[in-house]
């Protein structure tokens, strides 16, 4: 019971805590109004997964707890769709940056972060596996 418990609740808790720290940041940043909104998308996102959570296998994926291979097959390939499109956007947003003359090293930064976490992860389950 405890399992099933921590499990229901473990993401749903895990997307207001980080509604709360977006937050905070934006309101330290001067701009309450735009925390409190992001805190309300998580919230909102945290309660669909509580109350959708039993009844919708693609909810249950979403809070991590994908019934068979099949949906956790999905939650991979979707994870790794949605690793290219932000190594796409940061390319492009790079390209952007300094083809108008700006020096794009935010977005350099983060296209070599998802480069160098590609290789070391491959590297890491080649030596493992």
């Amino acid at each position: 019971m405890e399992t099933t418990m921590g499990a229901r609740w473990g993401m749903p808790a895990f997307g207001l805590l980080m509604g709360a720290v977006l937050f905070a940041a934006s309101a330290v940043g001067g701009q309450p109004w735009v925390g409190l909104g992001m805190f309300a998308v998580m919230a909102i996102y945290s309660a669909v997964l509580l109350v959708f959570g039993g009844r919708s296998e693609t909810v249950a994926v979403l809070r991590g707890q994908p019934a068979d291979e099949r949906l956790a097959s999905f939650n991979l390939a979707a994870t790794a769709v949605a690793g290219f499109v932000a190594i796409l956007v940061a390319l492009g947003g790079f390209l952007w940056q300094i083809a108008n003359g700006q020096s794009g090293s935010d977005f350099a930064l983060v296209a070599a972060s998802a480069g160098i976490g590609y290789v070391v992860a491959l590297l890491w389950f080649r030596w493992r596996g």
